[in-house]
């Protein structure tokens, strides 16, 4: 099990940020590609290398929040899979264990008080372009040690969750458990995340309260030792997710505290 950080608003750029990451004992940097800093023409692979081998950590990469391969629009679509292939290409040549990306719900239409959604409606089109995103990222991570995972955000709806057993049917594809939002799901994330228990490799780990998110360890209500040691026997990579350094550090001393640092 390796402990990363999130990236950072506080801090001016990826050097610095790497920099902090080493100096305070963490393996790894997960890259929020919806940053400016991570913008093609802002760093590079041979950057991203270079840092590597100064201060001793890795990177994974979170994808933009809002990219979605699977967009019915094709000119949007088509700007989502070139941003994912960016993402994709800097993996491979970063040698990153993990890729993440949340899943968009899309277009709905709220009628009587209950949401329809666009993808329900038209789930053959929906899950052709699964299909299609499915063998693009087996074709562009073909002999790496990479794995894409699909992270759970505000609760998966039934086409995600046929989605996701659709990706999972390639080994190029893993899931990633972030507990705070399963907990604002109401935990239906995490059981069926935990049906597939077997593809789990990331998470993104922080407390939180049905007021507050993305709180430092012990600064809510969640059973995070649970979370950390299923984290251990998975050997899975952990992201510290909270949003600034200070809940970062008290975050690691609640590890060590409770033997799992």
């Amino acid at each position: 099990m390796t402990y990363g950080i999130p990236t950072l608003m506080e801090f001016s750029d990826i050097e610095v940020l790497t920099r902090f990451c080493a100096e305070r004992g963490f393996g790894f940097v997960e890259m929020n590609m919806t940053f400016p800093w991570f913008q093609l023409g802002n760093v590079n692979a041979e950057k991203l290398n270079a840092l590597k081998k100064e201060y001793g950590v890795g990177f994974t990469i979170h994808l933009h929040d809002q990219v979605n391969p699977f967009e019915f629009s094709p000119e949007m679509r088509r700007g989502c899979l070139e941003n994912a292939l960016c993402a994709i290409q800097w993996a491979r040549e970063i040698k990153a264990p993990r890729l993440n990306m949340h899943l968009m719900p899309g277009t709905y239409s709220t009628i009587n008080g209950v949401k329809t959604y666009l993808y329900a409606q038209y789930p053959d089109l929906y899950l052709g372009y699964v299909r299609e995103f499915r063998q693009l990222v087996e074709k562009e991570l073909e002999g790496t040690e990479t794995v894409f995972c699909i992270e759970n955000t505000s609760g998966f709806q039934s086409f995600h969750k046929r989605a996701i057993e659709q990706l999972l049917e390639s080994e190029r594809f893993g899931l990633t458990l972030d507990v705070g939002h399963s907990y604002k799901a109401g935990g239906a994330d995490e059981r069926f995340i935990l049906e597939h228990r077997d593809r789990l490799c990331h998470f993104h780990i922080h407390d939180c309260s049905m007021k507050a998110n993305h709180l430092g360890f012990g600064e809510g209500g969640l059973d995070l030792v649970r979370f950390l040691k299923m984290a251990k026997e998975l050997d899975a990579t952990v992201v510290a997710e909270v949003k600034e350094s200070g809940a970062l550090l008290r975050s690691k001393e609640y590890m060590i505290q409770h033997g799992l640092w």
